[in-house]
């Protein structure tokens, strides 16, 4: 008798419904409403497919934080490629305030302790990396360009993205100053590292 190979169930396509379902969880209530038991009713399979494609919560918890980084790094991109040269920085810094406005539990995700005791891995690691590149490149063909003085480029990098962190987070919790432009706080700072020719 010839051995028949059993379909596989838990494919590619399930793994995407899963994951697009966690997603949407924890987007709408935080990752302290993430349930693998709803997310498998909600994706119409299992939780034995979650157990197999992400191993566990934690697994499931960490692609959850992988594809929040991979969402935030094409709002980058695209802000990159729509704001080329002069207005580069200034559009990633709005595209960045934008992101965490519309994604706040995402956000919270990604740049807080919410997933405390799941461990960051090299998959974790290298998103939270593509995140920021497009500021990095940015930066650094502003300084390239004479446009922003010669300065250390992670200097910079950490001086903007403090900024436009702190001022998300100061919106996302209602604390921004009543009247105070943010856009306006925000290019003051890219004018502190401008050459004075720019």
């Amino acid at each position: 008798m010839v051995a028949v190979a059993r379909p596989r169930s838990h494919t590619d396509d399930v793994r995407t419904r899963l994951l697009d379902e966690a997603v949407r969880m924890v987007a709408a209530n935080g990752v302290g409403a993430l349930s693998v038991r709803e997310v498998a009713r909600a994706a119409d399979t299992s939780t034995t497919a979650v157990y197999s494609l992400f191993g566990n919560k934690e697994g499931l918890s960490r692609a959850i934080l992988v594809r929040a980084f991979d969402s935030f790094a094409h709002a980058q991109r695209s802000a990159a490629a729509a704001a080329a040269g002069e207005a580069t920085l200034e559009g990633l810094g709005v595209a960045y305030v934008g992101w965490a406005l519309e994604n706040p539990r995402l956000y919270e995700l990604m740049f807080s302790d919410a997933l405390v005791g799941v461990e960051r891995t090299e998959e974790t690691r290298a998103a939270a990396t593509r995140a920021i590149t497009p500021l990095r490149a940015g930066v650094q063909e502003a300084i390239g360009s004479g446009r922003l003085r010669a300065a250390d480029p992670e200097t910079v990098v950490a001086s903007l993205w403090a900024q436009v962190h702190g001022m998300a987070t100061l919106l996302l919790s209602g604390n921004y100053p009543e009247g105070a432009d943010p856009v306006a706080a925000a290019t003051a700072v890219i004018d502190g590292w401008r050459t004075s020719r720019a």
